[in-house]
């Protein structure tokens, strides 16, 4: 009985002992498991609160860059003041070496404007603008457009003549030029050398050469463009000489699509080697001063486009003669215009007449100037603008018209087709033989149907004493009529073998050559002059009128 009692309590014992040792061991894994839990919840809170993205910066950077045509960053002297809602923000911010200027500012919309040591530089001024989504810009500066023009006369293509036009001039570098359809402008180069012209535009325009000479503008452009550019080689002898101008480049900018562009004009390197310069003097000029513009004679243009014209030279008189050497004196116009280009003279004030010689292998031997021998000659011209042509006259007008091209590719000849109404339709170059196309300025003296009894030579009234020639051949009596005047008084110096006659009186010259004639009357005078000498007479007669 006490051997069962003591077993049952060791049993209880031991039982109880188990209980105890499961209980740690759930504790401990309790324990751990909490720990481990508490861990990892921690871990995760921990890593969730390293991940939050931080608040987003209300600044960026702005930037504005300025260049020139070619990309070269302009620094000197440059100062850019930013605006916000039209208000300057505080101080203009000085560009850096690299022509750049940045500020850190709020996001938003913001304009600016540059401030330019050089007045006589712009820029378009709608780029100006920053924003959030394009916060770097860069500008152009390029020179401001001229205000000097000069009168040009370019071919109207539609009319079929030519039209004034002041074309404003640039200046080296580049330059916002207006473009109304075709428009030109003219680049005088201060100094010597090969001359780049191109332009900068988002889309492709025309432009090209159209001559150097403000009086004969080409009517299409004379000089190869390649990729939207031509060159032009200017020698040191073209930009001024003691007797004429500068050369002037007359560039053409053609769009229908645009309205402006930059325009560049660029020196990219020295001219060629310089040719000899010869200065062509006059040598063969009349001594005299010739007078052709006679009351009953008329100038009349040499038709060059026939192709029987023929001249001769005389020796005796050292003249042009039209058919043969007999015939009528060949008369160049020099300060008076021609039917297809303007006076010589007028070209001359402000541009040389010049030409380059070559030889028979068609390399460059020398260039020669005209100016000084074709100032010679004008200074023996009379009112009709005209002198008799020589030899050298006409190795001038050669030499200046193959070079020119001014019976060429640009030819100045053109005829016009007109429809029903006379407006013209078309244009077209005329084809003249380089024989006789040197002759485009030249004319002569024709008798024209004035001075007969039934179509009379009518003086009109002046108060002023005038100078006035006439042209009388051998036997011959031309005949004049006044307007309404009441008393007038005509003169004429040593004259013999002239009879006037008025009202049925006839007026020989005195014993002094002297001839001279009032008339008084209140309806028109007429009067009658007759040649009774063997030879041809050129009368010059003074008159003046008083109308009361």
């Amino acid at each position: 009985m006490k051997i069962k009692i003591l077993m049952l309590v060791l049993l209880m014992v031991v039982f109880s002992t188990l209980l105890c040792a499961c209980g740690n061991t759930n504790t401990e894994t309790n324990t751990e498991t909490n720990t481990e839990t508490n861990t990892e919840t921690s871990t995760e809170t921990e890593t969730n609160t390293n991940t939050q993205t931080e608040p987003e910066s209300t600044e960026i950077q702005y930037k504005v860059k300025v260049v020139d045509y070619k990309g070269n960053p302009i620094s000197s002297g440059l100062f850019i003041q930013l605006y916000k809602d039209g208000v300057e923000l505080d101080g203009m911010k000085k560009a850096n070496q690299n022509g750049e200027v940045t500020a850190t500012l709020e996001k938003g919309e913001y304009t600016f404007e540059l401030v330019l040591a050089d007045d006589s530089k712009e820029y378009d001024v709608s780029e100006c603008v920053l924003t959030e989504k394009k916060p770097t810009k860069e500008i152009m500066v390029y020179n401001k457009q001229e205000e000097s023009s000069l009168k040009i006369y370019p071919y109207d293509q539609e009319t079929g003549d030519t039209y004034p036009y002041d074309a404003r001039f640039v200046k080296e570098g580049a330059t916002r030029v207006d473009i109304d359809k075709m428009s030109y402008y003219v680049f005088q180069p201060e100094r010597g050398g090969l001359y780049k012209i191109s332009y900068i535009s988002d889309v492709a325009l025309t432009i090209g050469y159209f001559g150097g000479s403000e009086h004969f503008v080409f009517p299409e452009s004379t000089i190869d463009v390649v990729d939207g550019a031509y060159t032009m080689d200017i020698k040191d002898s073209s930009i001024s000489t003691q007797s004429g101008g500068s050369v002037r480049i007359i560039i053409g900018v053609k769009s229908l699509a645009v309205k402006e562009c930059i325009l560049v004009v660029e020196r990219i390197g020295d001219a060629e080697a310089e040719l000899e310069r010869i200065e062509y003097a006059a040598k063969e000029t009349p001594k005299e001063i010739c007078k052709y513009n006679y009351l009953n004679y008329g100038l009349v243009d040499i038709d060059v486009t026939n192709p029987d014209l023929k001249v001769v030279y005389n020796e005796n008189d050292g003249y042009y003669h039209l058919g043969d050497e007999n015939g009528e004196i060949v008369l160049v116009r020099i300060t008076t215009a021609g039917k297809y280009l303007v006076p010589f003279c007028e070209i001359l004030e402000t541009a040389n007449l010049f030409a380059i010689i070559y030889d028979e292998n068609d390399k460059p031997l020398h260039s020669e100037i005209y100016n000084s021998m074709i100032e010679a000659y004008a200074a023996k011209c009379d009112e009709a603008g005209v002198v008799p042509l020589t030899r050298e006259l006409e190795y001038a007008i050669k030499n200046l018209g193959e070079y020119n091209g001014w019976w060429g590719d640009n030819s100045i000849f053109n005829s016009f087709t007109a429809d029903e109404d006379g407006n013209i339709i078309e244009g077209e170059k005329i084809t003249v033989d380089p024989e006789t196309a040197w002759l485009f300025a030249c004319c002569y003296v024709n008798e024209t149907a004035k001075g007969s009894e039934t179509s009379k030579i009518v003086i009109t009234d002046t108060i002023e004493k005038t100078e006035l020639y006439v042209k009388i051949d051998t036997g011959s009596e031309i005949f004049f009529k006044s307007s309404q005047q009441i008393k007038a008084t005509i003169v004429i110096e040593n004259v013999d073998g002239l009879v006037l006659t008025y009202n049925g009186t006839e007026y020989t010259a005195d014993e002094n050559g002297k001839l001279e004639v009032t008339f008084e009357n209140t309806l028109p005078i007429e009067f009658s002059m007759k040649n009774t000498t063997g030879e041809i007479m050129d009368i010059t007669f003074y008159y003046n009128t008083y109308l009361g």
